[in-house]
């Protein structure tokens, strides 16, 4: 007993060590909001001493932003998942407005009842300014490289949809319509109301990949994802003369993840494919699973190409920003999408990898951690 006693008390002073010291704040809050306990780093970010904030709510203390829209700790006290927020904006002791990485985290005793939630945040003001204008310098370049392809996506449908407006009208001018005259304007019009759907899913999935919005993590199916992103590039991968191929096994676990990020993996990811395959070829997409569903399960996903590869001096460089092989070739980015895909697969707590050989085709592979 002894010795049990005092490694806990070892323990305790390691940990409260290591929350001293620490460059991120931490603080913990019970479930009704309110903080009890605040770290050093906490103390230094917003200018608040330990005495100010104990037994505040978190809501008064740091007048953030996220407080007035949806608050973390409601949402990680429903999901058992972390929550992530990288833009959370609240106001210092002396009114400064401080840019915060944000993760929440329920925490809960030997029992599994619910206490409370540790938060962990840090101050990434200045790198957070510098990456968004990375990030949409990067996707301003993916849309000017997809634009041509969307717009003779949404044409096509469009001239069939005033075609068959002709020919109704043409029907509808005479006096009388036979029933078969009838039964082919309904079927005219059953085509236009599918070809209005299909240019509305076009637009929105184009609005969604473009809007700025913050990361949302939530459960997801990643093959959801996938479909969603490959809709929009039908008509590029048809134009190359690509073949698509699809392997997605059944019942693949969700995973938690942020929706137009992942979109974004996949939209660097297949581009790069299509881009490789210029005489065409063919682009295979699996999802897959891996382990005991519930039990350290994960997620894969490969977007495979039969392109012209990639050399062995330029793989140890292929995730480095502003690293291209393309460089000076009409429409094409800042070299700063690779990156990106690797920095958002590791938002997400999962990692990526590539296999390629020179005039054979390039795979990258990622692996997601299952909810």
């Amino acid at each position: 007993m002894k010795r049990a006693l005092l490694e806990l008390s070892s323990m305790k002073s390691l940990l409260e060590n290591l929350l001293k010291y620490m460059e991120e704040g931490v603080f913990t809050v019970d479930k009704d909001g309110k903080i009890t306990s605040f770290n050093k780093s906490a103390q230094w970010i917003t200018g608040y001493c330990l005495d100010e904030v104990i037994g505040k709510k978190c809501s008064d203390v740091f007048k953030s932003n996220l407080c007035n829209n949806t608050c973390p700790l409601s949402k990680v006290f429903k999901v058992d998942a972390p929550v992530y927020n990288h833009n959370v904006e609240f106001l210092s002791k002396d009114g400064k407005k401080i840019l915060a990485n944000l993760v929440c985290i329920q925490f809960k005793n030997a029992k599994g009842e619910i206490l409370g939630a540790v938060n962990i945040f840090q101050d990434i003001t200045e790198i957070k300014k510098l990456q968004h204008q990375l990030l949409q310098s990067e996707k301003l370049a993916i849309m000017g490289q997809i634009s041509a392809g969307v717009a003779h996506e949404i044409n096509n449908p469009i001239s069939g949809i005033l075609t068959y407006f002709s020919l109704i009208k043409k029907k509808i001018d005479k006096e009388k319509l036979s029933t078969e005259e009838i039964k082919k304007i309904h079927e005219y019009i059953v085509t236009m109301e599918r070809e209005t759907s299909r240019i509305s899913r076009i637009v929105r999935n184009l609005l969604d990949f473009s809007r700025k919005k913050e990361p949302d993590f939530q459960p997801l199916n990643l093959t959801t994802v996938l479909e969603n992103t490959i809709s929009l590039l039908y008509d590029q991968i048809a134009l190359m003369n690509i073949k698509v191929e699809k392997k997605i096994e059944k019942d693949i676990p969700e995973i938690i993840g942020d929706f137009g990020q992942l979109q974004q993996v996949f939209m660097n990811l297949i581009l790069n494919a299509i881009q490789s395959m210029e005489q065409g070829g063919t682009l295979t997409l699996k999802i897959s699973k891996v382990g005991k569903t519930g039990g350290g399960c994960f997620v894969i996903a490969e977007v495979k190409d039969t392109g012209r590869g990639i050399k062995d001096e330029n793989l140890s460089k292929i995730f480095e920003p502003f690293f291209s092989t393309k460089k000076g070739e009409k429409g094409m980015g800042l070299g700063l999408g690779l990156a990106i895909v690797q920095r958002i697969i590791k938002d997400h707590r999962g990692s990526i990898s590539i296999k390629t050989k020179l005039g054979k085709g390039t795979s990258f592979m990622i692996k997601l951690p299952a909810r």
